[in-house]
């Protein structure tokens, strides 16, 4: 038989310093979302902070009763991001969830697994914007049914946003939501838009609305929240990330 040669290699940076620099975002998303992680990557264009996600289980159809079963997921899905510390701020990536289930126990279920790990979420995100924003008043287009949209609509009400013009798709599946094409959430955003409203708000991680937050504002002269965007500025802002980001909306220019 041939000799084996044994060869050794060294290190030309024994310790990289991207591992002491990067900031790891942890999404706990629904089983059924592929859109969360695909928007977030189209509005955050920084390589220092990076998005590592888990899946929870979510059972269709989205009634306020499926969605409530999220609370049972949250601490199991925490625990998968290793080792612990590792990830230090966390994002439930659900506006109805979020609207359903209080953002003390979100945090408190999450915290089981993960200590003094911090949290946001669509709902979360989007109310300290409206606070950010000194917005008080809001037009909203949801996919939802009525009676989810109702959830979503109380959970506003019990923070002081009064929804003074709505209008929704109606969608009775994920994946009808999924489905929606951006220029169809533009067109119907512009659509009811009402002079009362400081701000337009779109709920929902699964609707696609990355590449046209800067078009509506244009259009409704107005800041325009969704999902999504609202969650990622939080999520920045609770890693201490300062940096604006062009292209998404006023909001995450603050």
């Amino acid at each position: 038989m041939p000799s084996q040669t044994a060869f050794y290699t060294t290190h030309v940076e024994p310790s990289y310093p991207a591992v002491t620099s990067e900031t790891v975002i942890g999404l706990i998303t629904p089983s059924n979302d592929v859109i969360t992680e695909l928007e977030l990557r189209r509005m955050m264009h920084d390589d220092s902070i990076g998005f590592a996600a888990a899946r929870m289980k979510h059972h269709e159809p989205s009634t306020v009763e499926n969605l409530y079963r999220h609370v049972d997921e949250i601490a199991n899905a925490g625990d998968l991001f290793d080792p612990p510390g590792v990830v230090k701020v966390f994002a439930y990536a659900c506006t109805s969830g979020s609207a359903i289930i209080s953002q003390k126990r979100l945090e408190d279920e999450l915290q089981r697994t993960r200590p003094g790990a911090s949290l946001t979420s669509p709902m979360t995100g989007a109310l300290r914007a409206f606070d950010r924003l000194g917005v008080k008043r809001i037009a909203m287009l949801t996919p939802y049914i009525d009676q989810v949209g109702a959830v979503v609509t109380e959970a506003l009400s019990r923070s002081g946003i009064s929804v003074c013009a709505s209008a929704s798709f109606h969608c009775k599946s994920d994946s009808d939501i999924a489905g929606l094409s951006p220029e169809s959430i533009f067109e119907a955003s512009c659509s009811f838009n009402s002079s009362e409203a400081e701000a337009l708000f779109i709920p929902c991680t699964l609707l696609r609305t990355s590449s046209i937050i800067d078009r509506l504002e244009a259009r409704l002269g107005k800041p325009v929240i969704t999902a999504n965007q609202a969650m990622l500025w939080d999520a920045l802002r609770l890693a201490q990330y300062g940096k604006p980001i062009v292209g998404h909306g006023q909001l995450l220019m603050l």
